[in-house]
């Protein structure tokens, strides 16, 4: 038998959805052209029950950017960590395809969408994003050195990884056969092997 859920689970679980409705009509509209009046009415709630969960759009707004910055400020930290590379990649790659499962409504908004946002926002999101950048091909550089990785071009290298990792969003499905871990995994393989037969 499932255990019954707190109040304070249910209240976190409710403003997530408050959060991906939110994301899912910013993306659509702007974020200027979203009203919480039409949030409210995706979510089946009034717009008083709405503030239970929130104190305005613009801390909507703000909880997105915050769901888009917390994994790539993890990423940063492993890649200053004492992780042997490959390690540190895996990791990395981990983080990403976590994201973009997890969190598929604002991953759309970081790597579609971004036009929505404040302008502060999306200046703010593309310095995190090369620094994602950044940290990859340094990890990259870094395993070359150590004679642990045989990369012949570190900049494409990275962005074929990140593509790979973060436009996962546009076709995971909850409902489907493979876990995100199981997906990472997968990637890493790939990724670490290739495809041909050694």
């Amino acid at each position: 038998m499932k255990p019954k859920e707190t109040a304070n689970e249910v209240t976190v679980a409710r403003k997530d959805e408050v959060i991906r409705v939110a994301a899912r009509l910013f993306a659509a509209k702007g974020y200027h052209a979203t009203t919480l009046d039409e949030i409210a009415e995706e979510m089946g709630v009034t717009k008083p029950a709405l503030y239970y969960y929130i104190a305005s759009k613009k801390d909507i707004l703000q909880s997105i950017i915050n769901r888009v910055m917390e994994p790539m400020d993890q990423v940063t930290k492993v890649g200053q960590s004492n992780l042997e590379p490959r390690e540190k990649l895996e990791s990395i790659i981990r983080m990403l395809v976590k994201f973009a499962t997890e969190r598929k409504e604002t991953a759309m908004i970081a790597f579609e969408q971004a036009n929505v946002l404040p302008k502060r926002s999306q200046d703010a999101l593309k310095r995190r994003q090369k620094e994602v950048e950044k940290v990859v091909q340094q990890t990259l550089k870094e395993g070359v050195a150590q004679g642990c990785f045989v990369v012949d071009d570190v900049r494409m290298t990275c962005f074929a990884i990140l593509s790979v990792s973060n436009w996962l969003y546009r076709w995971y499905r909850p409902e489907g056969s493979q876990t995100p871990a199981a997906i990472a995994d997968q990637y890493i393989k790939l990724l670490e092997h290739g495809y041909l037969k050694k």
